[in-house]
């Protein structure tokens, strides 16, 4: 879904900056102009801010930040190692209210600001042996309905897109 996301908005002109925790995942894209790279963990709070102020440094600004980021844990609910489980959640919830939170500031000097949490049909419909992830983005549908109201006021639209299964 990233490097779809990436290569659209490139190919519409706009200056993209895509991120990965391993940079060579994202060698699909390197001959794309208007995408620069940046290597960031969104579970660690210090590779956010080192990404999020080079961002300032460079552009000033930010307009939309699509959080993008998740695993899937599968298998047996009652089964699954619970430090998986955590680092489950820590990517697939925690991370987007630690981008957003970092993000504040830049994208509210953005045109038309957008936040976009990238969710799952697998939010509102439970499967088994997908429990723990189906819970996860149910819980980041529910944070993006909290974010919605309180980004509001401040002209930050925050957007949800819950896609099926993907190739």
């Amino acid at each position: 879904i990233g490097a779809a996301l990436a290569r659209e908005f490139a190919a519409q002109g706009c200056q993209v900056i895509a991120t990965a925790r391993r940079l060579e995942s994202l060698d699909s894209l390197k001959n794309i102009n208007n995408i620069i790279f940046y290597e960031l963990d969104v579970t660690d709070i210090n590779s956010i801010q080192i990404c999020i102020q080079d961002i300032q440094d460079k552009f000033g600004k930010l307009d939309i930040l699509i959080n993008n980021a998740g695993i899937p844990i599968m298998g047996p609910t009652a089964e699954i190692p619970l430090d998986e489980l955590r680092q489950q959640w820590e990517v697939n919830l925690t991370a987007p209210v630690a981008m957003v939170q970092a993000s504040l500031d830049l994208l509210s000097k953005g045109d038309q600001p957008k936040v976009v949490n990238i969710g799952s049909v697998s939010g509102i419909l439970t499967t088994p042996f997908a429990g723990p992830y189906c819970a996860s983005k149910a819980a980041l549908h529910c944070l993006n309905d909290a974010l919605r109201m309180e980004l509001a006021p401040f002209g930050i639209q925050v957007i949800l897109v819950q896609p099926g299964g993907i190739q």
